[in-house]
Protein backbone atom coordinates (compact mmCIF):
# COMPACT_ATOMS: atom_id res chain seq x y z
CA UNK A 1 0.00 0.00 0.00
CA UNK A 2 1.06 3.44 -0.89
CA UNK A 3 2.31 5.51 2.16
CA UNK A 4 1.21 9.29 2.31
CA UNK A 5 2.60 11.35 4.50
CA UNK A 6 0.21 14.56 5.27
CA UNK A 7 1.91 17.31 6.99
CA UNK A 8 -0.64 19.60 8.39
CA UNK A 9 -0.54 22.69 10.92
CA UNK A 10 -1.61 23.04 14.15
CA UNK A 11 -3.60 25.50 13.00
CA UNK A 12 -4.67 23.43 10.47
CA UNK A 13 -6.84 24.78 7.29
CA UNK A 14 -7.51 21.14 5.79
CA UNK A 15 -11.21 20.00 6.02
CA UNK A 16 -10.62 17.06 8.26
CA UNK A 17 -12.73 14.40 5.81
CA UNK A 18 -9.41 14.51 3.45
CA UNK A 19 -7.51 12.24 5.19
CA UNK A 20 -10.67 9.83 5.35
CA UNK A 21 -11.14 10.42 1.27
CA UNK A 22 -7.75 9.44 0.88
CA UNK A 23 -7.84 6.43 2.68
CA UNK A 24 -10.87 5.67 0.56
CA UNK A 25 -8.62 5.71 -2.55
CA UNK A 26 -6.49 3.26 -1.01
CA UNK A 27 -3.66 5.01 0.39
CA UNK A 28 -1.83 4.57 3.89
CA UNK A 29 -2.09 8.26 5.23
CA UNK A 30 0.10 9.15 8.21
CA UNK A 31 -0.99 12.67 9.53
CA UNK A 32 1.13 14.07 12.25
CA UNK A 33 0.24 17.65 13.93
CA UNK A 34 3.61 18.52 14.86
CA UNK A 35 6.65 21.26 14.91
CA UNK A 36 8.02 21.70 12.61
CA UNK A 37 11.15 21.16 14.64
CA UNK A 38 9.63 17.07 14.52
CA UNK A 39 9.17 16.96 10.81
CA UNK A 40 12.57 15.40 9.25
CA UNK A 41 12.56 12.40 12.36
CA UNK A 42 8.88 11.67 11.50
CA UNK A 43 9.65 11.48 7.71
CA UNK A 44 12.82 9.20 8.70
CA UNK A 45 11.01 6.97 10.36
CA UNK A 46 7.67 6.61 8.50
CA UNK A 47 9.62 6.82 4.71
CA UNK A 48 6.70 7.76 2.57
CA UNK A 49 5.95 7.69 -0.83
CA UNK A 50 4.44 10.96 -1.18
CA UNK A 51 4.91 14.02 0.83
CA UNK A 52 1.81 16.27 1.14
CA UNK A 53 3.12 19.37 2.59
CA UNK A 54 0.07 22.33 3.75
CA UNK A 55 1.60 25.81 3.07
CA UNK A 56 0.55 28.94 5.45
CA UNK A 57 0.68 32.25 5.32
CA UNK A 58 2.82 32.04 8.73
CA UNK A 59 4.86 29.06 7.94
CA UNK A 60 5.62 28.96 3.92
CA UNK A 61 9.32 29.63 5.02
CA UNK A 62 9.64 27.11 7.15
CA UNK A 63 7.90 24.53 4.81
CA UNK A 64 10.32 25.79 1.90
CA UNK A 65 13.33 25.04 4.23
CA UNK A 66 11.90 21.35 4.95
CA UNK A 67 12.20 21.00 1.13
CA UNK A 68 15.54 22.27 0.67
CA UNK A 69 16.62 19.89 3.28
CA UNK A 70 14.89 16.72 1.97
CA UNK A 71 16.20 17.33 -1.61
CA UNK A 72 20.08 17.42 0.31
CA UNK A 73 19.52 14.33 2.29
CA UNK A 74 20.77 11.08 1.35
CA UNK A 75 17.61 8.71 1.65
CA UNK A 76 14.85 11.54 1.42
CA UNK A 77 15.92 13.16 -1.91
CA UNK A 78 13.66 11.06 -3.94
CA UNK A 79 10.29 11.71 -1.69
CA UNK A 80 8.41 13.74 -4.43
CA UNK A 81 7.01 16.73 -1.94
CA UNK A 82 3.16 18.30 -3.46
CA UNK A 83 2.24 21.56 -1.56
CA UNK A 84 -1.24 22.67 -0.52
CA UNK A 85 -2.12 25.79 -0.07
CA UNK A 86 -4.76 26.35 2.12
CA UNK A 87 -5.02 30.21 3.20
CA UNK A 88 -5.64 33.12 1.02
CA UNK A 89 -2.14 34.82 1.72
CA UNK A 90 -0.83 31.53 0.20
CA UNK A 91 -0.99 32.38 -3.22
CA UNK A 92 0.40 30.81 -6.21
CA UNK A 93 3.57 33.19 -5.75
CA UNK A 94 4.23 31.59 -2.36
CA UNK A 95 3.60 28.39 -3.69
CA UNK A 96 5.98 28.87 -6.79
CA UNK A 97 8.89 29.72 -4.39
CA UNK A 98 8.17 26.12 -3.11
CA UNK A 99 8.80 24.61 -6.46
CA UNK A 100 12.23 26.62 -7.05
CA UNK A 101 12.93 25.22 -3.05
CA UNK A 102 12.26 21.59 -4.09
CA UNK A 103 8.60 20.56 -4.56
CA UNK A 104 7.69 18.41 -7.55
CA UNK A 105 3.70 20.01 -7.54
CA UNK A 106 1.12 22.28 -6.00
CA UNK A 107 -2.49 22.29 -5.00
CA UNK A 108 -4.21 25.68 -4.43
CA UNK A 109 -7.09 24.03 -1.64
CA UNK A 110 -9.83 23.65 -1.90
CA UNK A 111 -10.00 21.76 -5.00
CA UNK A 112 -11.76 18.36 -6.73
CA UNK A 113 -11.01 15.61 -4.87
CA UNK A 114 -10.17 14.00 -8.51
CA UNK A 115 -7.28 16.58 -8.99
CA UNK A 116 -5.55 16.19 -5.92
CA UNK A 117 -5.76 12.23 -6.61
CA UNK A 118 -4.47 12.72 -9.85
CA UNK A 119 -1.23 14.72 -9.22
CA UNK A 120 -0.56 12.20 -5.73
CA UNK A 121 -0.79 9.28 -8.77
CA UNK A 122 1.75 11.72 -10.85
CA UNK A 123 3.94 11.79 -7.91
CA UNK A 124 4.03 8.17 -7.50
CA UNK A 125 4.58 7.88 -10.64
CA UNK A 126 7.59 9.85 -10.54
CA UNK A 127 9.00 8.20 -7.23
CA UNK A 128 8.87 4.90 -9.48
CA UNK A 129 10.36 6.27 -12.27
CA UNK A 130 12.97 7.66 -10.05
CA UNK A 131 13.62 4.81 -7.93
CA UNK A 132 13.88 2.59 -11.56
CA UNK A 133 16.67 5.11 -12.93
CA UNK A 134 18.93 4.83 -9.65
CA UNK A 135 18.45 0.36 -9.98
CA UNK A 136 19.46 0.94 -13.42
CA UNK A 137 22.33 3.05 -12.59
CA UNK A 138 23.29 0.64 -10.21
CA UNK A 139 22.81 -2.04 -12.72
CA UNK A 140 25.09 0.11 -14.96
CA UNK A 141 27.69 0.69 -12.65
CA UNK A 142 27.88 -2.56 -11.51
CA UNK A 143 28.46 -3.52 -15.18
CA UNK A 144 30.82 -1.21 -15.66
CA UNK A 145 33.28 -2.19 -12.90
CA UNK A 146 32.74 -5.30 -13.58
CA UNK A 147 33.73 -4.41 -17.30
CA UNK A 148 36.50 -2.54 -16.06
CA UNK A 149 38.15 -5.44 -13.91
CA UNK A 150 37.48 -7.79 -17.25
CA UNK A 151 39.31 -5.26 -19.57
CA UNK A 152 42.13 -4.77 -16.81
CA UNK A 153 42.59 -8.42 -17.24
CA UNK A 154 42.69 -8.48 -20.73
CA UNK A 155 45.51 -5.29 -20.85
CA UNK A 156 47.64 -7.87 -18.47
CA UNK A 157 47.03 -10.82 -20.68
CA UNK A 158 47.88 -8.50 -23.54
CA UNK A 159 51.13 -6.90 -21.78
CA UNK A 160 52.34 -10.52 -21.37
CA UNK A 161 51.48 -12.04 -25.02
CA UNK A 162 53.34 -8.99 -26.31
CA UNK A 163 55.82 -9.59 -23.96
CA UNK A 164 55.88 -12.98 -25.49
CA UNK A 165 56.01 -12.10 -29.19
CA UNK A 166 59.05 -9.87 -28.43
CA UNK A 167 60.65 -12.62 -27.65
CA UNK A 168 60.49 -14.17 -30.58
CA UNK A 169 62.41 -11.82 -32.41
CA UNK A 170 65.67 -12.60 -32.72
CA UNK A 171 68.39 -11.62 -29.71
CA UNK A 172 69.89 -8.63 -29.73
CA UNK A 173 73.36 -8.09 -29.93
CA UNK A 174 74.77 -5.06 -27.17
CA UNK A 175 76.45 -2.38 -28.93
CA UNK A 176 80.23 -1.82 -27.07
CA UNK A 177 80.00 1.07 -24.05
CA UNK A 178 82.63 2.78 -25.76
CA UNK A 179 81.05 3.29 -29.19
CA UNK A 180 79.88 6.88 -30.07
CA UNK A 181 77.22 6.91 -31.75
CA UNK A 182 75.30 4.50 -31.01
CA UNK A 183 72.26 3.89 -33.27
CA UNK A 184 68.55 5.09 -32.04
CA UNK A 185 65.92 2.84 -33.06
CA UNK A 186 67.84 -0.29 -34.56
CA UNK A 187 68.88 -3.55 -33.07
CA UNK A 188 72.23 -5.46 -33.94
CA UNK A 189 70.87 -9.18 -34.28
CA UNK A 190 74.48 -10.76 -35.92
CA UNK A 191 77.91 -9.35 -36.64
CA UNK A 192 80.90 -11.67 -37.20
CA UNK A 193 83.77 -10.69 -39.26
CA UNK A 194 82.20 -11.12 -42.81
CA UNK A 195 77.94 -10.24 -41.89
CA UNK A 196 76.25 -7.33 -40.21
CA UNK A 197 72.69 -7.95 -39.48
CA UNK A 198 70.44 -5.16 -37.64
CA UNK A 199 66.29 -4.65 -38.01
CA UNK A 200 63.24 -2.72 -36.26
CA UNK A 201 59.86 -3.95 -35.69
CA UNK A 202 56.84 -1.63 -34.92
CA UNK A 203 53.24 -3.38 -34.44
CA UNK A 204 50.88 -0.64 -34.53
CA UNK A 205 48.71 -2.48 -32.09
CA UNK A 206 49.57 -4.62 -28.74
CA UNK A 207 50.33 -7.38 -31.29
CA UNK A 208 50.78 -7.54 -34.92
CA UNK A 209 51.54 -10.03 -37.55
CA UNK A 210 55.14 -9.07 -38.81
CA UNK A 211 58.16 -11.10 -37.53
CA UNK A 212 61.71 -11.17 -38.87
CA UNK A 213 64.42 -13.90 -37.76
CA UNK A 214 68.00 -14.69 -37.79
CA UNK A 215 68.79 -18.58 -38.13
CA UNK A 216 72.59 -19.26 -37.18
CA UNK A 217 73.59 -22.81 -37.79
CA UNK A 218 75.85 -25.37 -37.07
CA UNK A 219 77.38 -25.28 -40.97
CA UNK A 220 78.07 -21.41 -40.11
CA UNK A 221 75.26 -20.76 -42.47
CA UNK A 222 73.22 -18.23 -41.53
CA UNK A 223 69.08 -18.05 -42.37
CA UNK A 224 67.26 -14.44 -42.39
CA UNK A 225 63.41 -14.75 -42.01
CA UNK A 226 60.93 -11.68 -42.65
CA UNK A 227 57.05 -12.54 -42.46
CA UNK A 228 54.08 -10.54 -42.52
CA UNK A 229 50.64 -12.00 -41.51
CA UNK A 230 47.31 -10.44 -42.81
CA UNK A 231 45.77 -7.97 -40.38
CA UNK A 232 47.43 -7.52 -37.11
CA UNK A 233 45.95 -7.82 -33.27
CA UNK A 234 45.99 -10.96 -31.68
CA UNK A 235 44.99 -13.70 -34.11
CA UNK A 236 47.86 -12.30 -36.40
CA UNK A 237 50.31 -12.38 -33.69
CA UNK A 238 48.94 -16.15 -32.80
CA UNK A 239 49.68 -16.48 -36.60
CA UNK A 240 53.31 -15.64 -36.10
CA UNK A 241 54.17 -17.42 -33.15
CA UNK A 242 52.91 -20.85 -35.04
CA UNK A 243 55.26 -19.52 -38.32
CA UNK A 244 57.94 -19.54 -36.21
CA UNK A 245 57.58 -23.33 -34.79
CA UNK A 246 57.48 -24.61 -37.69
CA UNK A 247 60.18 -22.43 -39.54
CA UNK A 248 62.58 -23.49 -36.78
CA UNK A 249 61.90 -27.47 -37.41
CA UNK A 250 61.79 -26.96 -41.38
CA UNK A 251 65.14 -25.26 -41.47
CA UNK A 252 66.87 -28.35 -38.87
CA UNK A 253 65.43 -30.37 -42.34
CA UNK A 254 66.91 -28.33 -44.53
CA UNK A 255 68.21 -24.56 -45.64
CA UNK A 256 67.31 -24.38 -48.64
CA UNK A 257 65.18 -21.27 -49.38
CA UNK A 258 62.59 -23.24 -51.63
CA UNK A 259 62.34 -26.12 -49.82
CA UNK A 260 62.34 -24.27 -46.62
CA UNK A 261 59.04 -22.03 -48.16
CA UNK A 262 57.58 -25.29 -50.00
CA UNK A 263 57.44 -26.92 -46.44
CA UNK A 264 56.13 -23.94 -44.62
CA UNK A 265 53.23 -23.36 -47.06
CA UNK A 266 52.48 -27.42 -46.80
CA UNK A 267 52.46 -27.26 -42.84
CA UNK A 268 50.81 -23.95 -42.73
CA UNK A 269 48.13 -24.63 -45.51
CA UNK A 270 46.75 -27.43 -43.11
CA UNK A 271 46.78 -25.62 -40.09
CA UNK A 272 45.43 -21.89 -40.90
CA UNK A 273 41.83 -22.51 -41.86
CA UNK A 274 40.82 -19.02 -40.72
CA UNK A 275 41.11 -17.12 -44.30
CA UNK A 276 44.58 -15.42 -43.15
CA UNK A 277 47.68 -16.21 -45.34
CA UNK A 278 51.52 -15.39 -44.97
CA UNK A 279 53.73 -13.86 -47.39
CA UNK A 280 57.31 -14.28 -46.74
CA UNK A 281 60.96 -14.26 -47.87
CA UNK A 282 63.48 -16.22 -46.46
CA UNK A 283 67.39 -16.01 -47.35
CA UNK A 284 69.96 -18.33 -46.29
CA UNK A 285 73.98 -17.32 -46.58
CA UNK A 286 76.57 -19.43 -46.65
CA UNK A 287 79.41 -18.89 -44.92
CA UNK A 288 82.20 -17.93 -45.49
CA UNK A 289 81.45 -18.08 -48.94
CA UNK A 290 79.22 -15.31 -48.77
CA UNK A 291 76.92 -17.22 -51.32
CA UNK A 292 73.48 -16.46 -50.63
CA UNK A 293 70.11 -18.15 -51.84
CA UNK A 294 66.78 -16.00 -51.72
CA UNK A 295 63.10 -16.70 -52.14
CA UNK A 296 59.94 -15.42 -51.78
CA UNK A 297 56.33 -15.83 -50.80
CA UNK A 298 53.90 -12.90 -52.28
CA UNK A 299 56.46 -10.67 -50.49
CA UNK A 300 57.32 -7.12 -51.08
CA UNK A 301 60.99 -7.88 -53.69
CA UNK A 302 63.86 -7.63 -51.04
CA UNK A 303 66.52 -5.09 -52.42
CA UNK A 304 69.75 -5.46 -53.18
CA UNK A 305 72.84 -3.14 -53.43
CA UNK A 306 75.63 -4.41 -55.26
CA UNK A 307 78.47 -2.51 -53.99
CA UNK A 308 81.01 -3.09 -57.43
CA UNK A 309 78.62 -1.73 -59.23
CA UNK A 310 77.19 0.70 -56.82
CA UNK A 311 73.79 -0.32 -58.21
CA UNK A 312 70.46 -1.55 -56.66
CA UNK A 313 68.37 -4.02 -57.63
CA UNK A 314 65.39 -6.15 -56.72
CA UNK A 315 65.48 -9.69 -56.18
CA UNK A 316 62.32 -11.04 -57.56
CA UNK A 317 62.42 -14.88 -57.33
CA UNK A 318 58.62 -14.68 -55.68
CA UNK A 319 55.64 -17.01 -55.84
CA UNK A 320 52.16 -16.80 -54.13
CA UNK A 321 51.84 -16.16 -50.44
CA UNK A 322 51.56 -18.89 -47.96
CA UNK A 323 48.40 -20.52 -46.81
CA UNK A 324 47.12 -19.77 -50.27
CA UNK A 325 47.70 -23.04 -52.23
CA UNK A 326 49.05 -26.23 -51.28
CA UNK A 327 52.28 -27.92 -52.94
CA UNK A 328 53.75 -24.94 -54.35
CA UNK A 329 57.01 -24.22 -56.26
CA UNK A 330 59.29 -21.36 -54.84
CA UNK A 331 61.78 -19.98 -57.24
CA UNK A 332 65.01 -18.62 -55.95
CA UNK A 333 67.60 -15.97 -56.74
CA UNK A 334 71.26 -16.78 -56.22
CA UNK A 335 74.00 -14.05 -55.29
CA UNK A 336 77.28 -13.63 -54.84
CA UNK A 337 77.66 -11.06 -52.00
CA UNK A 338 81.22 -8.98 -51.86
CA UNK A 339 82.11 -6.30 -48.88
CA UNK A 340 80.01 -3.43 -48.90
CA UNK A 341 77.14 -5.41 -50.31
CA UNK A 342 73.73 -4.66 -48.91
CA UNK A 343 70.47 -6.62 -48.74
CA UNK A 344 67.40 -4.86 -47.30
CA UNK A 345 63.61 -6.48 -46.56
CA UNK A 346 60.73 -4.81 -45.29
CA UNK A 347 57.16 -5.65 -45.03
CA UNK A 348 54.38 -3.90 -47.10
CA UNK A 349 53.75 -1.73 -43.34
CA UNK A 350 56.73 0.49 -44.82
CA UNK A 351 55.70 1.19 -48.13
CA UNK A 352 51.99 1.88 -47.60
CA UNK A 353 52.95 3.71 -44.58
CA UNK A 354 50.77 7.43 -45.28
CA UNK A 355 51.73 10.92 -44.50
CA UNK A 356 48.73 13.49 -43.31
CA UNK A 357 47.93 13.99 -46.45
CA UNK A 358 47.03 10.27 -47.50
CA UNK A 359 49.98 10.17 -49.57
CA UNK A 360 51.81 6.48 -49.46
CA UNK A 361 55.61 6.44 -48.62
CA UNK A 362 55.82 4.18 -51.38
CA UNK A 363 58.66 1.80 -52.62
CA UNK A 364 60.32 4.47 -54.88
CA UNK A 365 60.98 6.24 -51.82
CA UNK A 366 62.60 3.10 -50.36
CA UNK A 367 64.73 3.00 -53.05
CA UNK A 368 65.27 6.79 -53.35
CA UNK A 369 66.19 7.19 -48.96
CA UNK A 370 68.76 3.64 -48.90
CA UNK A 371 70.28 5.37 -52.39
CA UNK A 372 70.44 8.48 -50.26
CA UNK A 373 72.01 6.70 -46.72
CA UNK A 374 74.06 3.82 -48.67
CA UNK A 375 77.43 5.02 -47.36
CA UNK A 376 76.06 4.26 -44.17
CA UNK A 377 76.54 0.89 -41.97
CA UNK A 378 74.38 -0.81 -40.50
CA UNK A 379 73.01 -0.15 -37.93
CA UNK A 380 73.27 3.22 -39.09
CA UNK A 381 71.37 3.06 -42.30
CA UNK A 382 68.13 1.96 -40.97
CA UNK A 383 67.92 4.31 -38.34
CA UNK A 384 68.58 6.54 -41.50
CA UNK A 385 65.16 4.58 -43.29
CA UNK A 386 63.35 4.96 -39.75
CA UNK A 387 64.20 8.62 -40.07
CA UNK A 388 63.36 9.46 -43.39
CA UNK A 389 59.72 6.97 -42.71
CA UNK A 390 59.32 9.91 -39.72
CA UNK A 391 59.69 12.71 -41.55
CA UNK A 392 57.25 12.15 -44.12
CA UNK A 393 54.49 10.73 -42.16
CA UNK A 394 54.62 14.22 -39.65
CA UNK A 395 53.60 12.13 -36.68
CA UNK A 396 50.47 10.04 -38.77
CA UNK A 397 49.93 7.27 -36.68
CA UNK A 398 50.77 3.68 -38.45
CA UNK A 399 47.77 1.96 -39.94
CA UNK A 400 50.02 -1.40 -40.32
CA UNK A 401 52.81 -3.31 -38.91
CA UNK A 402 56.39 -2.02 -39.71
CA UNK A 403 59.45 -4.17 -40.07
CA UNK A 404 62.56 -4.23 -41.52
CA UNK A 405 65.96 -6.09 -41.50
CA UNK A 406 69.74 -5.25 -43.41
CA UNK A 407 72.35 -7.31 -43.87
CA UNK A 408 75.15 -6.09 -44.46
CA UNK A 409 78.52 -8.08 -45.83
CA UNK A 410 81.85 -6.52 -44.77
Amino acid sequence: MKKILLMQDIDSQLPAHLQDQLEAEGYAIFNPRRSQMNWLEEIDQIQPDVLLLEVMDTQYRDCYQLCKQLKETHGTENIPILLLGTTASATKHYLLEGLYAGANDYVQYPCEIPELIGKIQAAFRLKASIEKSQTLAGELNELNEELYHRNLQVEKEMYVARQLQQSLLPPIIPIPEDQEDSPIYTKVHFQNDQLRMAGIYLPCDALGGDLYDVLKFKDQGVGVSITDVSGHGLPAGFITAIFKTILYRVTQMTTDPSEVLFHLNNEMYNIIKTGDYVTSIYLQIDLPSLHMECSGAGHPYPFYYQAATDEIHRLRQNSTPLVWVKDMPYPKDIVQLMPGDKVFLFTDGVSELQNPAGEMYGECRIEAALRQGIDHQVPYLTDHLIIDLSNFTEGNPLADDISMIIVEAL
